[in-house]
């Protein structure tokens, strides 16, 4: 195994600690993760929603909104259509009960259960104009249902595509696309999963209530020049700039007609900070019968916001944070701008508390449909725990208690390896309509009924999985020698479809390659692909959609169904297909060491670092440290049945540190003894026990040092 540490500059480091005020090894980190750009080191320091990305960046958002509220006031009914994943059960879950609970609209709403194709139907179409229903939504599918939308259109059903999977050449022709990868999306972060992107809908739909949607305001400023007066003036509108201007004006030599501030003004509200103020230097530059109509939003901000009371946008901007993520020394109105979008949200304070009170779902999405861990998501993730931990959904917290989690600080992980696939497992199965309801429940007997069928379903799919494992290992193997080496490809009638996904995740680790696993339904086969080595799945799916009746996805991970009778030309395509198929050069298996410690650095100090960059995950994996020197204490083989881990106690630092090794027992007498003095690659981390906390490390690797025993 390859111990890796990236060489940094030590001036980068200290420059990073300096900027962001940060200790050196939390800044050493970061640069050796490569994190050093603003925005992005925002999101490792910054918690508070505000810093999230506007929805309305979405060049369609504003007409999705519109759509929305026109059916609110019309009295229409919706109908929400979701997938079948962890991912589109909590995107349906959110936005039912935002549509329901909180705007009182008529809302229908399904996601595929049993046998039934990936996306929007036309069979779920029929029975939208069979109930009246005149809007669908769609939340993490709809992007590739380009036919089944013209279908909805025909019958006078307009639809709105709330998506993140990679869009096809051709696009449905919806009211409104919301999706983060389409092309020349101007919404900054594409790692929004489909709930992330419907709680953003959400916020967006609140703000269409309120009284700022789609005015047009102008933050105007004037300031003191050399002889001169700066003009600077900014155009927001749904709390976005659409345009600035910026002038150097000399009083007395000219009139208001011939700058750009005139018809820049034209039909806006005009909003100034200390309207005396500005109102002085406007007649100091155009004289004194200048009128120009002007809202002072200094006395409302001060009453919010009374420590900034008769302070200057200069004195703000010298004391705020804002410089440290900009470029440039920012200008006195873009203070002003920072300063009317706190104003707003602390005014509509219910927008962000009610956005908050949904985190859960979203923090549950995200990690479960494997989206990264990096800009606005960490964010949401943090929030979500926050609000997952606090028990607030029933649903959640009637399922932490089965899985045992109760009383725990719950993390990423928790999420990823307990409460996801036992989501997971309800669409597997073919009831994720089942999950969708425990998420929105309020009553507690249903919660107690939905929970242990949850638990069972998702017994059953290990179950199912385990045995179909056993079935496909040998074609799996036969299929990796025809396929060069270079995929993976197993086809079964008894494979529960449930479970591809699953399988052919596990044989793309299994055979380090890109594999297909594809079950028989009735008169369709449907396929899941699982990348590897840098393999992307729907790039590599779109060379088949010719015969693919849907398919679609990520690049990671992709699905696709066909007509039965069709398999043999895929299977015959596939295998030519295979052999163009590059794959990243495979190496020895690596660790990225973040930090290597001096032996007196390995202290309980290490949890404040651990917390900052929470939380793990894609693109954020824990964080890996080395230390030499340590002595092996204690050796203890552990396991219900095998004893395949081992159980250490590391000395050498002035403390006894437990820690576990999984996956080492035969390491034991070959790579270390206890007694020995060693080099330690591990990550710090936490063992909960009977309700009690304590600190444990994970070792990674472990090696002798040169002199044998301590």
């Amino acid at each position: 195994m390859i111990w890796h540490k990236s060489e940094i500059e030590s001036g980068d480091v200290r420059s990073l600690a300096e900027k962001y005020t940060l200790d050196l090894l939390d800044a050493a980190i970061l640069v050796r993760r490569g994190v050093v750009d603003r925005e992005d080191i925002k999101f490792f320091l910054e918690n508070d929603l505000q810093h999230l990305h506007n929805p309305f960046l979405f060049e369609d958002m504003e007409d999705a909104v519109e759509r929305v509220l026109l059916a609110r006031t019309e009295g229409e009914k919706i109908f929400v259509f979701g997938d079948r994943d962890a991912d589109g059960i909590t995107s349906t879950a959110l936005l039912v009960s935002c549509l329901r609970d909180e705007l009182g609209m008529e809302v229908a709403w399904a996601v595929p259960v049993g046998d039934e194709p990936y996306g929007l139907s036309e069979k779920a179409v029929d029975r939208c104009r069979e109930q009246d229903v005149t809007l669908i939504i769609t939340v993490d599918c709809g992007t590739t249902n380009s036919r089944e939308i013209k279908y909805a259109l025909e019958y006078g059903i307009d639809t709105i595509v709330i998506d993140h999977h990679n869009p096809q050449l051709e696009l449905p022709p919806a009211t409104a696309i919301i999706n983060p990868k389409l092309p020349d999306c101007a919404y900054p972060f594409e790692g929004l999963c489909g709930c992330g992107l419907a709680s953003q809908f959400c916020w967006a739909l609140r703000f269409g209530l309120t009284s700022f949607f789609k005015e047009q305001l102008c933050l105007l400023h004037l300031r003191p020049g050399n002889d001169t007066y700066v003009l600077d003036c900014i155009k927001l509108e749904n709390l976005i700039e659409i345009d600035r201007i910026s002038e150097n004006l000399v009083p007395g030599m000219v009139d208001l007609s011939s700058t750009r501030l005139e018809s820049f003004l034209i039909g806006t509200q005009i909003l100034v900070y200390n309207e005396k103020e500005q109102e002085r230097m406007l007649r100091a530059v155009f004289g004194e019968r200048v009128e120009i109509g002007l809202i002072d939003l200094a006395p409302e901000v001060w009453k919010l916001f009374p420590s900034l009371s008769n302070k200057s946008l200069l004195a703000m901007r010298d004391g705020s944070r804002m410089s440290v993520y900009s470029e440039t020394q920012p200008e006195e109105v873009d203070v002003f701008a920072a300063l009317f979008r706190a104003f707003f949200l602390k005014r509509e304070a219910t927008l962000s508390e009610k956005h908050a009170a949904s985190l859960d779902l979203v923090a549950l999405a995200t990690v479960a449909d494997m989206m990264p861990l990096r800009d606005e998501n960490r964010i949401l993730i943090r929030k979500g725990l926050d609000v997952l931990n606090a028990g607030t959904r029933p649903g959640l917290q009637r399922l932490l208690v089965q899985l045992g989690l109760m009383g725990k600080r719950i993390n990423a992980k928790d999420i990823g390896w307990s409460v996801a696939p036992v989501i997971n497992a309800s669409g597997r199965m073919g009831r994720p309509d089942k999950a969708v309801e425990l998420l929105m429940s309020q009553d507690h007997a249903t919660v107690r009924r939905i929970t242990d069928e949850l638990i069972a379903l998702n017994q059953e799919r290990r179950a199912i999985g385990e045995t179909t494992w056993d079935r496909v290992l040998s074609p799996a193997q036969e299929s990796f020698d025809q396929l060069h080496g270079h995929f993976v490809l197993v086809q079964d009638d008894a494979i529960h479809r449930g479970v591809t996904g699953i399988i052919a995740g596990r044989l793309a680790r299994r055979f380090n390659a890109p594999a297909a696993v594809v079950a028989i339904c009735e008169d369709r086969a449907v396929g899941s692909v699982r990348s590897a080595r840098g393999f992307s799945a729907t790039q590599f799916l779109r060379g088949f959609e010719d015969i693919f009746e849907d398919w679609g996805g990520h690049d990671a991970a992709a699905g696709f169904h066909l007509a039965v009778p069709r398999l043999g030309e895929f299977r015959k395509r596939l295998n030519e297909a295979a052999r163009e198929i590059v794959l990243d050069t495979e190496l020895e298996e690596r660790i990225d060491i973040d930090a290597e410690l001096p032996l007196q650095f390995l202290s309980t100090d290490l949890e404040k670092t651990v917390r900052r960059f929470e939380p793990y995950g894609i693109e954020n994996p824990e964080l890996s440290f080395l230390v030499h020197g340590l002595v092996l204490e204690q050796v203890e083989f552990m396991g219900k049945q095998e004893q395949k881990h081992v159980r250490l106690l590391l000395g050498g630092s002035g403390i006894k540190w437990p820690a576990v090794y999984w996956n080492a027992a035969e390491k034991v007498g070959l790579e270390f003894t206890r007694g020995e003095r060693v080099s330690v690659v591990f990550r710090y981390g936490w063992n909960y026990f009977q309700g009690r906390e304590s600190v444990q490390l994970t070792v990674l690797d472990i090696r002798r040092e040169t002199g044998g025993t301590a």
